[in-house]
């Protein structure tokens, strides 16, 4: 089975993509082959509606490309799920975007969950936007955010960890949710310790859309 993740920021390195694709690699059959590709002629990195626009020709040109490519599902690496409805209109392989991944696998283990973005400025875009995702009203209870605007998680784990705690913390106690959903999938490998260390479940929209598609595909929807 071949998956192919488009991450929609540009000019990610091959390094970088590669390193994704191991973590990842550890929650999928070992019959699963990932495979990442970004933006290289579109110069956005997913952060407003508007880039989300930008991205989505150069989207779904390799979204076709990968079933070209044999590929048996698509995975959207992003909380905004570009272009999700343009690419399922066009292609007759699952995709799958991390948003609508994370926030349908939910209410399986939680009442009501509690979504964390990387930047505040970007609560008011996704209260608009889950909403649309199949989840019913109420299963979203509440969306934070961590301030990490202008910086890479990546490169700054360790802070991007701390901040996710103590906001975690808050929508756990003041909000009563019972089960966290990171929305970036810059978050990707925190879940687990951010789980072990606030005592709920917490889903990785990037480890969420994978599984998912793996999912569909062995099913062969």
């Amino acid at each position: 089975m071949k998956i192919r993740i488009i991450n929609p920021d540009y000019g990610v390195g091959e390094e970088a993509m590669a390193q994704r694709c191991s973590i990842l690699q550890q929650f999928v059959g070992p019959d699963v082959e990932l495979s990442m590709v970004c933006l290289t002629q579109t110069k956005v990195e997913i952060d407003s509606a508007a880039d989300v626009v930008l991205a989505g020709p150069e989207i779904l040109e390799l979204a076709k490309q990968a079933e070209q490519d044999g590929c048996d599902a698509v995975v959207l690496y992003c909380f905004s799920d570009p272009a999700a409805e343009a690419c399922r209109e066009r292609l007759r392989i699952p995709v799958v975007g991390g948003a609508q991944a994370s926030v349908l696998q939910a209410p399986l283990v939680a009442r009501q969950s509690g979504v964390i973005l990387s930047d505040p400025a970007r609560i008011g875009e996704k209260e608009l936007f889950l909403p649309t995702l199949g989840i019913g009203p109420g299963r979203i209870k509440a969306i934070g955010a961590i301030h990490f605007q202008g910086k890479s998680i990546w490169d700054n784990r360790e802070e991007a960890f701390a901040q996710l705690v103590e906001e975690g913390k808050r929508l756990i106690r003041k909000q009563g949710v019972q089960c966290l959903i990171l929305g970036c999938l810059s978050f990707l490998g925190l879940a687990r310790p951010l789980s072990e260390k606030l005592g709920v479940p917490v889903i990785d929209p990037a480890i969420a859309a994978v599984c998912t598609a793996e999912s569909l595909v062995r099913q062969g929807i």
